[in-house]
């Protein structure tokens, strides 16, 4: 028997997930939950099963909730639900593993799919997720890109692009804001650029980020508090 967890913002459409798997001989939802405390809790007791993640579950904050659940629960998989593809992006850039992805528009047949082929211990793209990856003209420039930055140098270069003080940075990584800038300068020093506006111009070419957020660029010489550079 293969247990799921259906971890969506929406309880409708989890509801509507849960209702699905059922009807799958040797599948079971063992919890439908809406929140980052019921996920926890869900996994604690079901270390083993595969979680439909909604990519937008906790928000901005989904990737590293994910992330120290993962570290704790090895043995959990993961199917991403993903409402856009900058999220299959940003998950594929800031974690070591997924196990498949499908875009929230998929039908039900590709839902299953999916579903049947990590139930098997294999991987699931959906095909307008490969398509959308094998038709980014800046891929491997992106690789060249991402192999000299850690993985939390890439969250960080991504949530600067977007606009975020190192505060609200900190804040959603659960580190301090000096600890941000210290990534931040170590960030500058790996790409050869020296601000936060060549970083924002180098994520949007890289796809890093999308066109379509709202990218607020702080000034350069603004300062946080302690007169230290963010």
């Amino acid at each position: 028997m293969t247990e799921f967890i259906v971890a969506v913002p929406s309880q409708l459409v989890g509801l509507g997930m849960e209702t699905l798997i059922n009807q799958e001989p040797k599948f079971s939802v063992v919890a439908t939950v809406n929140n980052q405390q019921q996920l926890r809790d869900a996994i604690a007791r079901a270390p083993f099963a595969t979680v439909i993640l909604g990519s937008q579950l906790c928000s901005d904050g989904t990737i590293e909730v994910w992330r120290r659940i993962q570290r704790r629960y090895p043995d959990v998989h993961m199917l991403l639900w993903a409402a856009r593809f900058q999220d299959v992006l940003d998950f594929q850039c800031n974690l070591e593993r997924v196990e498949g992805y499908l875009l929230a528009s998929a039908q039900k047949d590709e839902f299953l799919n999916a579903c049947h082929m990590l139930s098997k211990g294999r991987m699931y793209v959906a095909a307008s997720v490969a398509e959308y990856l094998a038709k980014n003209p800046a891929r491997q420039r992106q690789g060249e890109l991402l192999a000299k930055l850690s993985k939390r140098e890439i969250q960080v270069a991504q949530m600067i692009a977007q606009g975020r003080r190192s505060t609200a940075i900190g804040q959603l990584l659960n580190i301090s804001s000096k600890t941000v800038n210290t990534f931040r300068y170590r960030i500058f020093d790996k790409l050869g650029i020296s601000g936060d506006v060549e970083l924002t111009h180098l994520a949007l070419q890289m796809k890093l980020v999308d066109l379509d957020d709202e990218v607020a660029v702080q000034d350069d010489d603004e300062t946080s508090e302690g007169g230290v550079r963010r």
